[in-house]
């Protein structure tokens, strides 16, 4: 990764610790996208039992 990048990425992380909404949307996000990989998981993991 290059500077550049690195750069605007710290630059985002600032503008969303300092900005409750987008904080909260951020962890909203995070949330769904574990609960899907979870589910996932379990679909995969029921697969290979021989679990449909």
């Amino acid at each position: 990764m290059n500077a550049t990048k690195k750069d605007e990425i710290a630059q985002l992380i600032d503008k969303v610790i300092f900005d409750p909404i987008l904080l909260r949307k951020l962890s909203d996000r995070v949330y769904e996208l574990m609960i899907e990989d979870l589910r996932n998981q379990r679909d995969r993991t029921g697969n290979y039992r021989g679990i449909v």
